[in-house]
């Protein structure tokens, strides 16, 4: 009887661990802090979102955005991009702000206010929010322009 009561929440729960997901979002957080070290502030907002752009367009490889698909699409297919996007973004954004948070109170400043006051690691966050929506819309919209 326990053992059923466990196998049913653990039925519910159903969560899984996509270890592309992971391997991306640890990606990106090590090409931030590398980006930061080593290009200057300046230059680093061009550098970095460009990283993160290639990043999440080489990502997306993996929907095959446009492969040619004879006769009706399904409707799930219809919302393919946007929901592939948002997932990405949502648990790149979990993982790289967690590891973030690691890193501050590991081994790096220790001090939260002089962290987050530095706006590169908002911009950081932000475009790991942003630029895997943007994308999914992009292609999405690109497919349904191909189509007509």
């Amino acid at each position: 009887m326990k053992k059923q009561a466990v196998s049913k929440i653990i039925n519910v729960s159903k969560i899984r661990l996509n270890w592309r997901i992971v391997w991306y979002s640890v990606l990106i957080w090590l090409m931030g802090f590398l980006v930061a070290a080593i290009v200057i502030i300046p230059w680093y907002y061009l550098v970095i979102t460009l990283t993160l752009a290639l990043t999440t367009v080489y990502y997306f490889k993996i929907a095959k955005p446009f492969e040619v698909k004879r006769g009706r699409r399904a409707k799930r297919d219809r919302d393919k991009f946007f929901a592939f996007g948002l997932g990405a973004a949502i648990a790149w954004f979990t993982i790289v702000g967690f590891l973030t948070i690691l890193e501050v109170a590991g081994f790096y400043y220790f001090d939260f206010f002089f962290y987050f006051s530095d706006f590169r690691n908002w911009y950081l966050l932000a475009l790991v929010l942003l630029l895997p929506v943007i994308y999914g819309l992009l292609l999405e919209n690109s497919k349904y322009k191909s189509n007509q």
